[in-house]
């Protein structure tokens, strides 16, 4: 694996681990948000039925997904990416290679 390789497939690894948590941990984030915000008055299961009676549908529990990418995603990408490069500078050999 040449320098390029060895940099740019951790990267991309990086970046869609992050997207992936970004888009699984979404929609607890936003129930957990809501039933915060409005503290205690209604629960996690009323906001779910609340937002999937909405114009939106259950499309909007992935309200703010974008600005999570952003926010998240980079910081996900960049721990991935510290993680990877102390590995490799301890000489611990990437996962899966033998």
């Amino acid at each position: 694996m040449n320098h390029v390789q060895a940099v740019l497939v951790p990267l991309l690894s990086a970046f869609m681990a992050s997207i992936l948590s970004c888009i699984s941990s979404q929609p607890g984030d936003m129930l957990l948000s809501l039933v915060n915000a409005h503290e205690g008055d209604m629960n996690a299961n009323d906001f779910l039925k609340q937002i999937s009676r909405s114009k939106r549908g259950l499309r909007g529990l992935f309200v703010g997904t974008n600005e999570r990418f952003l926010h998240v995603g980079m910081i996900v990408t960049i721990q991935l990416m510290i993680y990877d490069a102390v590995k490799r500078f301890v000489g611990i050999a990437a996962t899966g290679t033998v």
